[in-house]
Formats: C-alpha cells, sequence, structure tokens
C-alpha cells in the first residue's frame, strides 16, 4: 500500500512538472508592442518661436513664443509608413521691432510690440519611423507634410510695461489687413518611446513654413514660419 502511494504521489508531481514546462502564458499576460498598432490617435503641445519671413516685410521682426494644440490619429499600413490627420489651434505671428523718434531710426529696447494670428489647422501628413526598436522600446520617426489653416483674427498687440497687468495691454483688432487662409509645409522629426506598451511619447523637431503671403493690404510680401519642439501623446 506504501508503494503504490508513493508511486501515486510520484506521477502527480512528474504530471505537474512537465505541465509547467509546456505552460504557455495567456495573451494578456504577454506585453504588449505599442508599435504594433495599426490605428494610434493622441494629443500634441507644441512650444515654439514663430515670425514672418520674406524678401519685402512692412517692419523689421524678431521670433515671438506661440504655443499649439493638436488632436490627431495615425494609421500604419506597413510599419515603416504611417499617415496622419489632425484638427487644432495654433499661434503665429511675430514681434514687431519699432523705431524710435529719438535717436532717429534706432529700435524700442522693450521690444513690446507683438502681431499674432490665431490660427486654427488641419495637418496632413506622411509619417516614416524605423520598422524596429533602436534600443528597446525606442524608435525615431519623421513626418513631412501640408497645413490647411484659416487665420480666425489679427491682433496689434502693444504690452503694457507693467508686468502681469494684461488689462492695460493696447490691443487693435487689423484682421482686414492680413490672411484669411494659408497652407503651410511642415517637417517633424524624433524619438518615439514606447510607455509600458499602452501608449507613445513622442519629443520631435518642429518646423512650419507657410506658402501664402501674409499681408492682405499691399504692405509688402512675407510668409509665416515656425520653429520649435512638439510633445506627442499617442494612445
Amino acid at each position: 500500500m506504501d508503494m503504490k502511494r508513493s508511486l501515486l504521489i510520484a506521477v502527480v508531481l512528474m504530471s505537474g512538472k512537465l505541465a509547467a514546462q509546456h505552460f504557455v502564458p495567456p495573451n494578456d499576460s504577454v506585453r504588449k508592442n505599442i508599435f504594433d498598432k495599426k490605428i494610434l490617435w493622441g494629443f500634441a503641445y507644441t512650444q515654439s518661436w514663430s515670425t514672418i519671413k520674406g524678401s519685402n516685410l512692412a517692419a523689421p521682426y524678431f521670433g515671438k513664443v506661440s504655443v499649439g494644440l493638436l488632436v490627431s490619429a495615425e494609421y500604419y499600413p506597413l510599419k515603416f509608413l504611417g499617415f496622419s490627420l489632425g484638427a487644432g489651434y495654433q499661434q503665429r505671428g511675430t514681434g514687431i521691432k519699432n523705431l524710435t523718434v529719438y535717436p532717429a531710426g534706432t529700435v524700442d529696447s522693450t521690444y513690446r510690440n507683438r502681431l499674432r494670428f490665431n490660427t486654427f489647422e488641419f495637418p496632413i501628413v506622411v509619417i516614416l519611423r524605423t520598422p524596429k526598436d533602436i534600443i528597446k522600446g525606442l524608435r525615431f520617426s519623421g513626418s513631412f507634410g501640408i497645413v490647411p489653416l484659416i487665420n480666425r483674427s489679427s491682433r496689434d498687440v502693444k504690452i503694457s510695461l507693467e508686468p502681469n497687468v494684461a488689462d492695460l495691454d493696447k490691443v487693435k483688432d487689423v484682421s482686414a489687413n492680413y490672411f484669411k487662409n494659408d497652407v503651410a509645409v511642415q517637417f517633424t522629426a524624433g524619438p518615439e518611446i514606447d510607455m509600458a506598451g499602452n501608449q507613445v511619447v513622442k519629443v520631435q523637431f518642429y518646423y512650419s513654413m507657410g506658402t501664402a503671403n501674409v499681408y492682405a493690404a499691399g504692405q509688402g510680401t512675407g510668409h509665416n514660419q515656425n520653429l520649435g519642439i512638439r510633445l506627442c501623446w499617442m494612445f
């Protein structure tokens, strides 16, 4: 009886060991690779410097801080190739260097004058991405596309010398003097980071240049330019 009991225990232990060796974990326990997803969606925040570039400008300009928010969706028919559509808000415009009366022709050192364009944009983009990780969880991508945009308003703002007192800023609507629509050319490039298999964080260099003349009242010839960093969260 003791021998039969010992034999039965040995058989049970061996069976358990063999089952453990051949056990395949369920799919839920296997870490997913976010880069394998065909469709991603998410948000982007853009921190850029904007100005107007051209050969015949209405005034001397300098770059100003311009921010933007974007919602977009991406589709990847191939591991290295994707397409993206989006919609968002992006500030554009420039700082204006005003000349002083005395001494004549010198630039106002306060740099308080801003030309602000409030635009809504709709990027149409082609994405190229490394098909495999450069290092675990890290890939590199670049994109190129066109961005139809609508200029909701143009404002000339003279910032008050009183710090943090926006009510004292002098704001003038100058929408009649500037563009209503534009199509910008956009380029981005940077790393993509797999965050725990359920989202991608992108840190990208961002560049955008408009193709339409910003001036609508014959002031000259110039084009919107934005240059900065874009942070994206894709799911």
